[in-house]
C-alpha cells in the first residue's frame, strides 16, 4: 500500500475534510476513488426546534452599547 502526504494538495484535503470522494482520471477514464476514512455525517436541520426562545426584545439596541451609536 502506498502513503501519500495530503498536505502537498491544500485543495484535495479541503474536499477530502468535507467528506468528499475524489476520482482519480486516467486519459479522462476513472482509474480510482478516494474517499475519506471518516466523512462528516449530513447535518440534520430542525433538530433544535422548541430548544430555546428569543426574547422579545432581541433584536433591540443593547443599553451597554448606547453610546456607540
Amino acid at each position: 500500500m502506498l502513503s501519500l502526504h495530503i498536505e502537498q494538495q491544500p485543495e484535495l484535503l479541503k474536499l477530502m475534510q468535507l467528506g468528499q470522494e475524489i476520482i482519480v482520471l486516467q486519459h479522462n477514464q476513472p482509474i480510482a476513488k478516494i474517499t475519506p476514512l471518516n466523512p462528516m455525517p449530513k447535518r440534520q436541520l430542525g433538530t433544535a426546534t422548541g430548544l430555546f426562545q428569543l426574547s422579545e426584545d432581541f433584536n433591540e439596541p443593547l443599553a451597554d452599547f448606547a453610546e456607540y451609536q
